[in-house]
């Protein structure tokens, strides 16, 4: 895991076309803003363990 520190304002670029964009850091929460092209799922880490829990497996594979 590569671990990096940013400040508000700050971008973390990944591979082609992604970007990761601290937009507001309040105490001890951190608000990201992720860009990614169409064709890229982006989905929180607490959906896709919901998605595995039953849900169909075409809308699972897309947190894989």
């Amino acid at each position: 895991m590569l671990v990096l520190s940013r400040k508000h304002g700050e971008t973390i670029t990944i591979g082609n076309g992604i970007t990761v964009t601290v937009l507001a850091v309040q105490g001890e929460r951190v608000k990201i803003g992720v860009s990614a092209p169409a064709e890229v799922p982006v989905h929180r880490e607490e959906l896709c363990r919901r998605l595995g829990q039953g849900l169909p497996a075409l809308a699972h594979a897309a947190c894989v």
